[in-house]
């Protein structure tokens, strides 16, 4: 099941994650979410979770609409669209390759009132996921060191 997460369910998993060895990358997005997640006051956060089975929340990811001019000013035909951001996606280790990254994904391209998606990989295990599901290289992003990937509804 995919739905928002409270504030003291990122709270609660965090504390577990925090007992766990991730690699250098997956530490940055926990530190990602944490800075995002401690600016909101109220319980309920722009995050959407995916809770397993038992109600265990496994997995994480934010996206927003953005203008292009906020990331891509030097690029003309970017410069002036209306797209939606995948800022952070983040799977417990013990739960990826099983389509829970997927689903997040695919949860936020049907939330999504845009036509292009567009994609920020942390590393290269997260730019082949993102490219297993469709998404290609923004080949004409040159300012963003060849690692934006995006993919059209």
């Amino acid at each position: 099941m995919i739905r928002i997460v409270k504030k003291q369910e990122f709270c609660m998993f965090e504390d577990k994650m925090s007992t766990d060895e991730f690699s250098l990358s997956d530490e940055i997005i926990m530190e990602t979410f944490h800075q995002f997640i401690d600016d909101y006051e109220d319980d309920e956060i722009d995050v959407y979770g995916y809770f397993d089975k038992t109600g265990d929340l496994v997995g994480l990811i934010r996206f927003s609409e953005e203008t292009g001019h906020l990331l891509f000013e030097s690029i003309n035909n970017l410069a002036n669209s209306f797209f939606t951001l995948i800022g952070v996606l983040f799977v417990q280790p013990n739960y990826r390759k099983k389509g829970i990254g997927k689903e997040l994904v695919e949860f936020a391209i049907s939330k999504a009132t845009t036509k292009e998606i567009v994609a920020d990989p942390i590393d290269i295990e997260a730019s082949n996921f993102f490219n297993s599901i469709g998404f290609s290289l923004c080949k004409n992003i040159v300012d963003c060191d060849d690692h934006w990937l995006i993919r059209k509804r």
